[in-house]
């Protein structure tokens, strides 16, 4: 064998000079450039533009990979009828005479400002029975009925049973309101569910719903009533099988930016941190006038939604691994300009991504 030359030997010693060059610039660059070599994953959203970074794209019109699928719908009756789980077949919904001759009254399960909500019988079964408390609400609980009558075509509403003036019947969940999850899921009968996969599926029930109310038969709904976590919560029930559905629809107004149409959640002023910040006074030192204060559509609906699902996510083996893989995308909703905010179906198309991940079917 020749001895080395110097040549030689320098350049055997540059070889893992230019290695070591060429991967200290691979990670200091582009990080989309970076395919496949650290994904955390195949997570592709920690790989994005963080919150903070100026974007020319608008994740509301994002593309969505493939259709989305949705949550099991239930067998839904025609038009204006209703089965509740023990019956065989549809029935039309329950009118004036059919609700006093055959509905008994038991006891009460609660009361809001705007209804009192009672347990009652109909023929052997049990439903939901709710009354107008007084007429200053009128208004807001005939807006109920008529938004629960329109949105009879999903599984992610109460189904309606009757309705006769100021009374309302609806099927009744006896797991009550999502402000009852914790306990629901701490109880011996449901503590073996108590884990990640079960709660991202009530997260994603809770999301499945927004994304109906704002893609609705009956346009864009705004969620109004929902100036806090747990008021939010109240608005949901919890299923048999730990699923999220909309209850209480007495506020949700329209929004139709086509028509110029925007909404403001009542006439009070909201002082709240829950709050997206375009619902708060944007005038400091001034008294509230709520002639003055701007409108909004249902992005403030998207500013709630990390918040929310922090709570349902808990704190069981894996739900921080799910905030992790949700961190950008969190951060989205969260973004100070509404526009800039992600849309509930968009929003809905990487939850079912990152739970597909996860939870390979």
């Amino acid at each position: 064998m020749h001895p080395l030359s110097v040549r030689d030997v320098a350049s055997l010693l540059m070889i893992p000079v230019l290695f070591y060059l060429f991967l200290w610039l691979w990670l200091n660059s582009d990080p989309d450039l970076q395919p496949g070599l650290f994904d955390f994953e195949g997570d592709d959203t920690l790989g994005r533009e963080s919150q903070g970074k100026a974007k020319d794209s608008n994740p509301d019109v994002e593309e969505l990979e493939g259709e989305l699928d949705l949550l099991g719908e239930r067998g839904l009756c025609p038009p204006e009828s209703f089965r509740l789980d023990t019956m065989e077949t549809c029935m039309p919904w329950l009118g004036c005479k059919d609700i006093s001759n055959e509905v008994t009254v038991q006891h009460m399960l609660g009361q809001g400002a705007v209804k009192q909500v009672y347990k009652a019988t109909w023929r052997g079964h049990t439903v939901a029975y709710s009354n107008l408390t007084q007429q200053t609400f009128l208004q807001d609980f005939l807006h109920g009925v008529e938004m629960l009558r329109n949105m009879q075509q999903t599984s992610h509403a109460v189904q309606l049973v009757g309705s006769c003036h100021t009374t309302l019947l609806t099927v009744y969940y006896r797991l009550g309101s999502a402000e009852n999850i914790e306990t629901i899921l701490e109880s011996e009968e449901f503590s073996k569910f108590n884990n990640i996969r079960t709660r991202l599926n009530i997260a994603l029930s809770y999301l499945e719903a927004i994304n109906f109310l704002h893609n609705s038969p009956v346009g864009t709904r705004v969620m109004c009533d929902s100036n806090d976590l747990f008021k939010t919560l109240s608005q949901f029930l919890i299923t048999e099988d730990l699923k999220l559905v909309l209850n209480d629809l007495d506020a949700l107004p329209e929004v139709n930016p086509e028509a110029q149409l925007f909404v403001k959640c009542g006439t009070r002023e909201i002082v709240s941190d829950f709050v997206a910040p375009e619902q708060l006074w944007p005038f400091e030192n001034e008294p509230f006038e709520d002639s003055r204060m701007p409108s909004y559509d249902e992005k403030t609906d998207i500013w709630k939604i990390p918040t929310v699902v922090d709570y349902l996510l808990g704190n069981v083996d894996g739900s921080d691994v799910v905030r992790l893989h949700l961190f950008k995308v969190h951060q989205q909703c969260q973004n100070m300009d509404p526009k800039q905010r992600p849309s509930a179906k968009v929003l809905l198309g990487e939850y079912k991504r990152v739970r597909n991940m996860i939870f390979p079917q």
